[in-house]
């Protein structure tokens, strides 16, 4: 019963570090940030994802060419994009998106070099333990049953009569 209770302390802790790898990684290249986080902290130092909606009526350029300026805008003040890059696939207007860049604090203008999918982390962490939890279980459930079916054919065979030798009575 200890290799047992060793094992899935070991899967356990096998687990919580990948969860901790995925968080990390997370914090690192995923975070967005929304605009007015961007323009209250404007020290232009580093490149961020910045999630918002491009604002009606503010996209300009020529998007197929990979040139556009808008205004990504979020809960309340909207941010100055110039955006260049690879030509997207998604940058329309009214679409929520997140650009990727740094905040330019000469031209008080973000300058976004892609634009990212908007990601639903929550709903595939969610989808992936409602898929793994059950299985954990299950095979943990097995693997008692395995052992205790184990002990008890073990304990059967302890108290199974001896058989008798056939003594030849010649």
């Amino acid at each position: 019963m200890t290799r047992l209770y060793v094992q899935w302390t070991v899967i356990t802790i096998a687990a919580a570090l990948v969860a901790m790898a995925a968080v990390r990684y997370y914090d690192r290249h995923l975070t967005t940030v929304t605009p007015e986080t961007v323009l209250e902290h404007a020290t232009g130092s580093g490149v961020v994802r910045v999630q918002g909606q491009v604002a009606a009526g503010t996209l300009e350029g020529d998007p197929a060419a990979g040139r556009a300026s808008f205004r990504l805008s979020g809960e309340g003040a909207g941010l100055p994009v110039q955006y260049e890059g690879p030509p997207p696939e998604n940058l329309r207007e009214l679409k929520t998106l997140v650009v990727v860049g740094q905040w330019d604090t000469d031209a008080s203008v973000f300058r976004a070099h892609d634009i990212a999918l908007v990601t639903n982390y929550g709903f595939v962490v969610g989808a992936y333990l409602a898929g793994f939890l059950p299985i954990a279980l299950f095979l943990f459930a097995m693997e008692r049953r395995v052992r205790a079916l184990y002990a008890e054919i073990k304990r059967a065979k302890l108290y199974e009569p001896e058989s008798v030798a056939h003594v030849d009575p010649r």
